[in-house]
């Protein structure tokens, strides 16, 4: 059952690679599936190398993100005083519920699924050591 839930998440994040690539450069959704597919590839490649590479390539591409995510905010310029005060008090909007909790399922689920539980099982740790645990 949990390698069906793998499999839907997986198409889900391929169709939705495609998507954001048709989005952001106009490329048809096939070439988009295509780019995916070589990504997933990539990451089995370096995932061969060694589990400390695979972290390294993630934590490259989390730290691009954040960099992305940084001047974004500093172009679209927002009221910081509406930030903080969503900080403090968050809200959603009214009618938004099925949308944030897709979006909690789409973004979260996938990694928690596959990316982790693959990084857990590939470890070696001696159970009876407390300190290698």
């Amino acid at each position: 059952m949990t390698e069906l839930a793998i499999i839907g998440c997986d198409i889900q994040e391929i169709v939705g690679s495609a998507t954001a690539l048709q989005i952001i450069f106009g490329l048809p959704l096939y070439v988009g599936v295509i780019i995916t597919i070589f990504d997933s590839i990539l990451f089995l490649y370096v995932h061969y190398y060694g589990i400390r590479k695979l972290e390294l390539l993630f934590v490259s591409l989390v730290v691009v993100m954040g960099l992305t995510f940084c001047s974004n905010m500093v172009i679209a310029e927002p009221d910081v005083n509406l930030m903080v005060e969503g900080l403090i008090i968050p809200e959603v909007p009214k009618g938004s519920w099925p949308a944030a909790l897709g979006l909690i399922g789409a973004v979260i689920m996938p990694h928690n699924l596959y990316l982790h539980s693959s990084l857990v099982l590939t470890r070696r740790v001696n159970y009876k050591n407390k300190n290698e645990v």
